[in-house]
């Protein structure tokens, strides 16, 4: 279970930290919105950045774009990112995805069987998985303190 496999939890004032055991990240295949399968396991050796949204979340709209500089910045360093959609009907998704220009891919998570088995405690709910597969963070709605820290812990995971 997903509980024990979050180490830290960080963000806002909101956001409260969480300690915890590291563990495995659970693997999944995901259709993208662009119609491609995707799975988890196939990243093994890089770091991965999944981003759990819905377009029913405005704050998710700054992670995304966040996540999306983290992936322009690092990828050549290792860094792999997903966002995992939580709406039923990816129409209004992909419109939001399409207009903040997320070059990663939005995988539908229907029927939210990925969501059950990672359990974001809110939206937007960011993890990054160590290269060796393990979820090592776990981090909310970030203010520019959380960013900071969030940046350092994945610097970190990328020089591992």
């Amino acid at each position: 279970m997903l509980a024990a496999a979050v180490l830290l939890v960080a963000g806002g004032p909101s956001v409260p930290a969480l300690a915890a055991e590291p563990g495995p990240a659970p693997d999944f295949a995901l259709k993208a919105l662009d119609g491609r399968n995707h799975r988890l396991s196939e990243h093994r050796g890089e770091v991965v950045a999944l981003l759990f949204w819905g377009s029913w979340c405005g704050a998710c709209r700054n992670e995304i774009e966040r996540l999306e500089r983290l992936r322009s910045t690092y990828a050549a360093a290792g860094l792999a990112a997903y966002g995992i959609v939580l709406d039923e009907d990816p129409a209004e998704a992909r419109s939001i995805t399409d207009a903040l220009g997320a070059g990663y891919p939005q995988l539908h998570d229907r029927g939210r069987a990925v969501a059950k088995v990672y359990r974001p405690r809110a939206l937007p709910m960011l993890l990054l998985v160590d290269r060796g597969g393990v979820v090592r963070f776990a981090y909310g709605e970030l203010d520019a303190r959380g960013e900071r820290a969030m940046l350092a812990d994945l610097r970190s995971l990328l020089d591992e």
